[in-house]
């Protein structure tokens, strides 16, 4: 059988201890293990720091008892021990003098026995120094105790026992403090002699070799129910190896929380060491030692980055680059050269195969004379470690502009709203374009793009009441290098006569949580009186007017309060000119009002517990449960919250039973037929 490791239940009787003396279960956990021959060793442990000195005062009775085959059979309890107490001070003294390589013996004997600070316990703070003085003993002794067996056995929380091979055992521990002090709970253990513990070898997941050091990880989890901890030894010639650790080691790994690692410094790399491992288990012993590994310190530190990189174009789509790589470094493998057409883009690799070391030079011969190259070169070691030079942008003389523009083609339509379209060009390094219009053809034109289209197509919005019946564009392209056309032949326009004004246009919708805004851009003739936004209610066709302003703003906005959540909504937005003329309403917005999609938290939740059948039964109130699915997260024993049940239109759970020291944590969320789920309720815990 896996026994639970003493030092865990340590470990969590600590930190439950640290935090209030006053609402803790005072009881001593049992544990043992037949290590065969009829040879049970068992160890307890008080949980709290209380438990612990009452037990050092008035002593601890242990009792065994056979369990008969015959399930009728009343336990027949044997006082073994009635009062195992501390060593005093002198025999304690004695025992160390012989034993000065035990520093827990040492440790453990200085918390029972040792002179304590004395506090005066005038203020807040001396408490609470006295309080933490008392609970470090109490832990420090707890942890040597759980590394040496001497210790244990002089702290009284040890006991080995001699009985009939075959047989089952049960065991009991007591305090045999009064119960007019504090009530301590006491522990039993069943021991079947017909088999033996078996310690597990600890195997390693796997190893790193790294820079002058070598990392071991194994398990935690799987050897966590046998060890406490571990030694780990280190051998030059697979015979003699030597202890690394001075102390017991338990270290995660602290990327991987459920594997333990060993790092080990090297002096040097490229030498065999040879590494074994055992564990130490509660009981003073260690486990079987590990099989061997191998392992030895390699090259990591990659190659200094090439440098003083140039770029010479050679014409004919061909670039030559040149660097220079650092004196000293004799360790290089070779090179290999990647290609962009952006500085921070992702790359291509151009050499085929990799370069030799001694290459300073290279040509690239598919090299792109109309767009951009910028070039990177990395150097690898025999190790396979590999740097890379900073971009170098491949510099290409182009003078040569794109062609000019042509098959211009536009139109206005009735509301001022102006379309120009043009034929793409074909060139390769083609960066776009760039649109001028004027009112006379004979005067100056006027950029109205203030960045190069990647469009063939281009909106305006003119006024259509002026003097002017024409207006005139004309297009130029530029490239990647800058390099402008000349202008596409001017194309000319006819503006409409007596038009409606030109239509508000939507920019956008936002829903919040507290109405649905809207912004729009106003309509851009001159004339415009007012700017109308209209909203229709899903379900019926009248628009109603909901919001109007004038033509002082360029862009309107406007927030709707008067909503429904979960409601959908129509807006539409049109303008009205100083005739009177409406604007066409183009384009509908269709917002569906804000919902919050979380329901109402859990408030009230209990947890109970059946003596009788060792079961304990969830039950939560919520308004018309039996609409609702509640999914249970469970947590056990300090783990992570997991999802563990489900249940359906029912207010109430009955868990399975559990083992004495679980501690079991639940929380419950409901969810509805719209998967529109509520916050967790609050923690409820039992502890067995």
């Amino acid at each position: 059988m896996k026994k639970v490791s003493l030092f865990l239940m340590i470990n969590i009787c600590f930190l439950i201890s640290v935090k209030s003396q006053d609402t803790l279960d005072h009881a001593i956990k049992l544990s043992g293990v037949h290590f065969g021959n009829g040879r049970v060793v068992l160890r307890w442990v008080p949980t709290t720091p209380s438990a612990w000195e009452l037990g050092n005062y008035y002593g601890y009775k242990l009792e065994r008892a056979e369990l008969s085959k015959n399930a009728d059979d009343t336990l027949k309890w044997q006082t073994i021990a009635p009062a195992l107490k501390p060593l005093n001070l002198e025999q304690w003294k004695n025992l160390v003098a012989s034993n000065r390589d035990d520093i827990y013996l040492q440790a453990a004997g200085q918390t029972i026995l040792g002179e304590k600070q004395k506090f005066n316990l005038q203020n807040i703070n001396d408490v609470f120094k006295s309080a933490d003085q008392f609970n470090n003993l109490y832990s420090a002794c707890m942890l040597s105790c759980e590394f040496s067996a001497l210790a244990a056995k002089s702290a009284a929380l040890r006991y080995e026992d001699q009985v009939d091979i075959g047989k089952i055992f049960i065991y009991r521990i007591s305090s045999i403090c009064p119960d007019t002090s504090i009530s301590i709970t006491p522990s039993a253990v069943t021991i079947n002699t017909e088999s033996t513990e078996e310690w597990p070898k600890v195997f390693f997941e796997k190893t790193y070799e790294g820079e002058k050091n070598v990392q071991l990880y194994w398990n935690r989890e799987f050897f966590q129910p046998y060890y406490s901890a571990y030694n780990v030894y280190r051998g030059e010639d697979g015979k003699n190896f030597k202890k690394l650790n001075e102390i017991p080691f338990a270290y995660r790994a602290y990327k991987d929380d459920k594997l333990m690692m060993f790092r080990d410094s090297l002096p040097t790399n490229y030498k065999a060491y040879f590494y074994k491992i055992e564990g130490l288990t509660s009981y003073g012993t260690s486990g079987p030692m590990s099989e061997v590994i191998i392992l030895q310190g390699k090259d990591r530190t990659p190659p200094t980055a090439p440098y003083n990189i140039t770029t010479k174009y050679l014409g004919n789509n061909r670039m030559q680059i040149n660097w220079e790589v650092d004196p000293t470094q004799s360790d290089i493998a070779g090179f290999r050269i990647s290609k962009s057409d952006e500085k921070e883009k992702e790359y291509i690799e151009i050499t085929k195969s990799v370069l030799p070391p001694v290459t300073r030079t290279y040509i690239d011969s598919t090299c792109n004379d109309l767009i951009n190259n910028y070039y990177f070169i990395g150097i690898f070691d025999n190790e396979g470690n590999v740097n890379v030079s900073m971009p170098q942008y491949g510099t290409i003389i182009d003078s040569i502009p794109p062609n000019a523009p042509k098959g211009l083609t536009g139109i206005i339509d009735t509301n001022g709203i102006v379309t120009v379209k043009w034929n793409l060009g074909m060139e390769p390094d083609l960066k776009g374009y760039l649109v001028h219009y004027s009112n006379d053809k004979r005067h100056t034109f006027i950029n109205i793009t203030d960045h190069p289209l990647q469009d063939t197509v281009w909106r305006d919005t003119i006024p259509l009441n002026v003097l002017t019946e024409n207006i005139y564009y004309k297009v130029v392209a530029i490239d990647q290098r800058s390099n402008y056309s000349k202008y596409s032949e001017v194309l000319m326009l006819k503006k409409p006569d007596l038009v409606p004004p030109a239509s508000p246009v939507f920019i956008g919708s936002r829903v919040t949580e507290t109405g649905i805004e809207l912004e729009w851009y106003n309509s851009s003739s001159i004339d415009v009186f007012k700017n109308y936004l209209v909203r229709q209610k899903n379900g019926t066709n009248i628009y109603e007017i909901i919001h109007a302003e004038g033509i002082l703003n360029k862009q309107g906005y406007y927030k709707d309060l008067s909503v429904i959540p979960g409601e959908k909504y129509n807006y539409q937005v049109y303008a009205v000119d100083d005739a009177g003329l409406e604007s066409e309403r183009v384009g509908t917005i269709t917002v569906t009002a804000y919902v919050k999609k979380i329901l109402p938290p859990i408030e009230m939740i209990t947890l109970t517990h059946d003596e009788k059948t060792n079961r304990v039964k969830l039950l939560w109130d919520y308004k018309d449960f039996k609409n609702y699915r509640f999914i249970i997260y469970q947590s056990v024993n300090d783990h992570p919250y997991l999802t563990y049940k489900s249940v359906n239109g029912e207010n109430i759970f009955i868990d399975k039973s559990y083992k004495k020291g679980d501690i079991i944590r639940f929380k419950v969320k409901a969810i509805n037929e719209k998967e529109w789920q509520s916050d967790f309720s609050k923690e409820v815990i039992f502890n067995f």
